[in-house]
């Protein structure tokens, strides 16, 4: 060999060397192939709400259960969160079922079957999902099955989370996900040597806002989020009488109804993320479905995160628009239901009745919420005008860019807000508001002193039973 040829290959040596170190300096580098390294594939799926009206979030992870456990994934290293409230609830004429489909005309399947649950009832919260997928066995000592992903150097790690979002959070029912914990947890994660690669599947509005400006390019993680940072995510499959509730969220049921049929011609073990990724994106007419992260993710087998199992079906990659695309966005449907119920000829008087006044003290307590949130922002404004510029109007703030330092600020005041004015977990419809709070800290992160003691001042008398505002 020349001598110019062995230069070239020590400069390109070199070269990769910079450009993928290894997590550990002794670490073989886990591109050379699993043929030499196979690693565990873990598989985190959440469903972060509660209640009868969210039933399409239990019903798009039961489904993903579903997906991953036929795909191969050990039923060890798939790890379930959701509250459990739906296949038995007193509203299900189904009972013990949970469909992702409309079940008669479409032939849907009972996603619900079979389904090992980990974590359940108030054991789904943001804490011990960070204890999870942190790996902290100890912080789940005598909770759920105490699973957590026990990942190594050389492991792959798919977490598919559907809840409600908003600007820099994700919901549990009764604790929120901020952006900067989620990306502490990965950058310790990174650090340790957890995981080799990792791909988020999120389903909420605002997901982008976790991640856009924030997850870090170089650290081997991917998320794909439903929408961008400043629009909400879709509900789809809508059923009337007698379920009056959206069985499957747009992007979930996209993506999800995508594996199902990816046998044949294309081989589904060697379709790639971004592959997986163009064909769900051109189907979603309704929000963007977005992507953050290290890019390298993309061109790595969606299999190798989710599993695969071979199929002798000869169908096509190529899915079509869902049969029925009852689409309409995450904050709409609630009232949505009501409205619908209230057209139901067979409804008795007293369900009629119920169901109007439901609906007018929702309207109450929306404008109850409105007024609050503006006396607030306008006292900030009285003290601190010049910040409109940065901040916008409180019904139409700016789009700024989130930043890991604002965050501090920002979850001071959620946190200020939840305590002395009436829940934001249990009150959805505040989750569409909240924007200007956090522009507040983009602008000034330390201002949260003053937004405080002006929120505590404006819900002083307020109503004590704010609660479910859709």
């Amino acid at each position: 060999m020349g001598i110019f040829n062995l230069a070239l290959l020590v400069l390109f040596g070199i070269g990769s060397f910079a450009r993928d170190t290894p997590l550990n300096e002794f670490e073989i580098d886990n591109s050379l192939g699993d043929s030499l390294y196979k690693g565990k594939q873990w598989v985190v799926l959440v469903a972060g709400t509660s209640g009868w009206k969210k039933y399409r979030h239990q019903a798009d992870i039961c489904h993903a259960y579903q997906i991953v456990k036929s795909n191969g994934i050990p039923e060890e290293n798939i790890i379930t969160m959701i509250v459990d409230d739906i296949a038995h609830n007193i509203r299900n004429p189904r009972r013990g079922k949970i469909f992702n489909k409309p079940h008669k005309a479409f032939r849907g399947k009972d996603v619900y079957r079979g389904v090992q649950i980990d974590y359940r009832g108030s054991d789904v919260n943001s804490e011990n999902f960070l204890n999870i997928i942190t790996g902290n066995k100890t912080g789940m000592q005598n909770v759920g099955s105490g699973k957590v992903v026990e990942g190594g150097p050389h492991d792959t790690i798919f977490v598919n989370f559907v809840t409600h979002g908003s600007t820099g959070f994700l919901s549990f029912p009764d604790s929120f996900l901020f952006a900067d914990e989620l990306n502490n947890a990965f950058n310790n994660m990174y650090t340790n040597g957890n995981f080799a690669k990792m791909l988020l599947y999120i389903e909420a509005s605002y997901g982008g806002s976790l991640f856009d400006g924030i997850l870090n390019e170089r650290t081997n993680i991917m998320a794909v989020t439903a929408s961008g940072p400043r629009e909400n995510s879709y509900a789809c499959y809508y059923v009337g009488f007698p379920y009056y509730t959206f069985l499957g969220d747009d992007f979930s049921v996209t993506w999800m109804e995508n594996s199902d049929s990816m046998y044949g011609d294309f081989s589904a073990a060697d379709i790639t993320v971004f592959e997986d990724y163009s064909v769900v994106r051109e189907a979603i007419d309704d929000s963007n479905v977005m992507i953050y992260g290290d890019y390298h993710i993309g061109n790595e087998p969606l299999s190798s995160f989710i599993g695969y199992q071979e199929n002798d079906s000869q169908s096509t990659k190529a899915i079509s628009k869902k049969t029925v695309m009852s689409g309409m966005s995450s904050k709409d449907v609630d009232e949505y239901s009501v409205l619908d119920q209230l057209t139901n000829d067979k409804l008795t008087a007293i369900k009629k009745s119920e169901l109007e006044t439901e609906l007018s003290k929702n309207n109450r307590m929306r404008s109850i919420i409105n007024n609050i949130f503006r006396d607030i922002y306008s006292k900030v404004l009285t003290a601190t005008p010049e910040i409109k510029e940065i901040v916008g109007e409180y019904d139409a703030p700016h789009n700024q860019q989130l930043t890991l330092k604002m965050f501090p600020c920002y979850r001071s005041i959620i946190n200020t807000i939840s305590d002395s004015c009436f829940s934001l977990t249990q009150n959805p419809y505040t989750l569409d508001r909240l924007n200007v709070f956090a522009n507040l800290c983009v602008a000034d992160n330390q201002i949260h002193e003053l937004v405080n003691n002006l929120v505590n001042e404006s819900c002083a008398n307020i109503p004590k039973n704010i609660i479910n505002v859709f």
